[in-house]
């Protein structure tokens, strides 16, 4: 059995003085403490032992939890598919009415589709703008319905750049004469602003 290595045929000639003392000193504890205890083949082998299987479900039962995972994913992602294909394109409408741009924004315009109202008289209404600037933090656009002279709030939106979808449900039944208006809302604004869209 060969001794521990000389310290200059570990470290060479070349060090700082006392880089070198260090070194040694460290050197000399280490050839103390001497090799470390061997380790036994029993321990370096380690235990020969089958992966333990899931105690918390019977084996027959795992297989149909991981199918009933799987479906549940799948039900959930054809879910969401569903409702934004039906949210993109099929809403059913009974009437649609063009919206047409007034002098406030002539290069904006859109239309306002209606559904069929409820058995507790909810009528659903699809509106989609486009040509309307993206407005400022706090500021925002107002759908109104006209109807005998009076304007009757249907609800608020913002819109993004290019076209823009809304769906409004409203309590109200229409007569033949009524129109809606788009305007613009701005802080601390009190009274309806001037139409950019309105129905003919």
């Amino acid at each position: 059995m060969t001794g521990p290595p000389e310290f200059d045929e570990l470290v060479g000639n070349d060090l700082p003085a006392e880089e070198r003392t260090r070194l040694e000193r460290v050197h000399g504890l280490l050839i103390e403490a001497g090799p470390p205890p061997e380790l036994p083949q029993s321990l370096a082998e380690g235990p020969q032992r089958k992966p333990a299987e899931p105690t918390w479900l019977p084996r027959r039962r795992i297989g149909a939890v991981l199918g009933l995972a799987a479906a549940i994913a799948l039900v959930a992602f054809l879910g969401g598919y569903v409702a934004g294909f039906h949210r993109g394109d099929n809403f059913e409408s009974t009437r649609v009415v063009a919206m047409q741009p007034t002098s406030a924004s002539p290069g904006a315009a859109g239309t306002l589709k209606l559904g069929k109202t409820d058995t507790v008289g909810n009528l659903p209404m699809r509106v989609t703008v486009r040509g309307l600037p993206v407005l400022p933090q706090d500021d925002y656009y107002q759908l109104f319905l006209s109807t005998h002279g009076k304007l009757i709030l249907c609800g608020n939106f913002n819109v993004d750049r290019g076209t823009t979808t809304i769906d409004f449900t409203v309590p109200y039944a229409l007569s033949a004469d009524d129109r809606w208006v788009v305007t613009r809302w701005r802080r601390g604004q009190k009274e309806p602003g001037r139409p950019l869209l309105a129905t003919l």
